[in-house]
């Protein structure tokens, strides 16, 4: 009777234990953002293809979308400004490109509905503002690049190259002869974390006056933890752009991924070729073997990050955000895999 009971209040600690570890979601139910989802890209395909039309409609999207159009066609598209002389001929090349009407057509099937992804922008943004509430919610706007930059960002909008999101087995990706690795970020569910992904790096771009493989890990790891923050239940796959088997595997093998880049004294390298092929996208780590994923150092500046808020309670994640000094986290996260 007495073992029972001894055994029951194991288990209850456990629990409690467990429950009081667990990083639980703040209330933001009555944070209100004000901002529009507006998809461009429709309403610039709309247009008949013809040199009349463009030439007429061309004031009205000058009106209606102001600086975002302008910046659309001359950083994004490549049109040039509106007023150039060549600019009616260059969209008009764009928009009766069978190929890119094609584009325009799947997207608009794809994303026929988005009250879904509406509410899933605004929760983010409602996150966003619970920790950031000093900072302007931009607009998001939809657009078709021609598979260029996922996402581009502004002071006031973020827009979304909407093609790039269409699954990973879709056949466009196929034609275009992307990488299976490369894929996995090419899904819907992908949009909003790299809505904030791209608010991050803008809001608190790198500091590069220690350009090291750690700087670089753990400003990687600084940026996934603002998704991570601002995107509540996001699984480790969504956030990693990882398989569930690349995430066992970093898990798995988190201490020996440490150990090698101590022990060829890597840490510290800026070697900007060593850097890239540790953190940047690739079907494999080249220091961690075949059998890893690519940007598992990434993992790692996760990790620490982690570490040093746990360590650290009283730092905010405002605070966090803003440090600029990545070797000082490195040392106060305590960090041992």
């Amino acid at each position: 009777m007495q073992k029972n009971k001894l055994l029951l209040l194991i288990f209850l600690l456990v629990l409690i234990s467990l429950y009081s570890c667990k990083e639980h979601s703040p209330n933001i139910s009555k944070i209100d953002v004000d901002y529009r989802l507006i998809p461009f890209y429709e309403d610039l395909f709309s247009i008949e293809p013809n040199f009349q039309n463009i030439e007429k409609e061309k004031q009205r999207l000058i009106e209606q979308y102001g600086n975002y159009f302008t910046t659309y066609c001359t950083r994004i598209l490549g049109t040039g400004f509106p007023e150039d002389e060549d600019f009616v001929k260059n969209m008009l090349f764009f928009l009766s490109y069978e190929a890119n009407q094609e584009v325009a057509d799947t997207c608009k099937k794809r994303f026929n509905n988005l009250t879904k992804l509406d509410k899933e922008i605004k929760r983010a943004f409602q996150y966003y503002k619970y920790y950031f509430p000093e900072n302007n919610i931009p607009d998001v706007y939809l657009h078709i690049s021609g598979f260029g930059e996922f996402i581009a960002v502004d002071s006031a909008w973020v827009s979304v190259s909407v093609e790039n999101y269409l699954g990973n087995d879709c056949v466009f990706y196929e034609w275009l002869q992307i990488y299976q690795y490369l894929r996995i970020k090419r899904k819907p569910q992908k949009i909003v974390p790299d809505i904030m992904k791209a608010i991050a790096m803008s809001d608190y771009s790198y500091n590069d006056s220690i350009d090291d493989l750690l700087s670089r890990m753990i400003y990687n790891g600084m940026i996934l933890y603002f998704v991570k923050k601002t995107n509540y239940k996001l699984s480790e796959e969504l956030l990693m752009d990882m398989t569930t088997k690349e995430i066992k595997w970093c898990k798995k093998y988190e201490r020996q991924m440490w150990a090698s880049m101590v022990e060829k004294k890597h840490l510290y390298s800026t070697d900007r070729m060593l850097i890239q092929k540790y953190v940047n996208d690739a079907p494999f780590s080249y220091y961690f073997g075949q059998d890893s994923p690519g940007r598992a150092a990434v993992f790692t500046g996760l990790k620490i990050i982690e570490s040093y808020m746990k360590r650290n309670p009283d730092t905010t994640f405002k605070q966090l955000m803003e440090q600029r000094n990545y070797h000082k986290i490195f040392l106060e996260s305590g960090y041992r895999p």
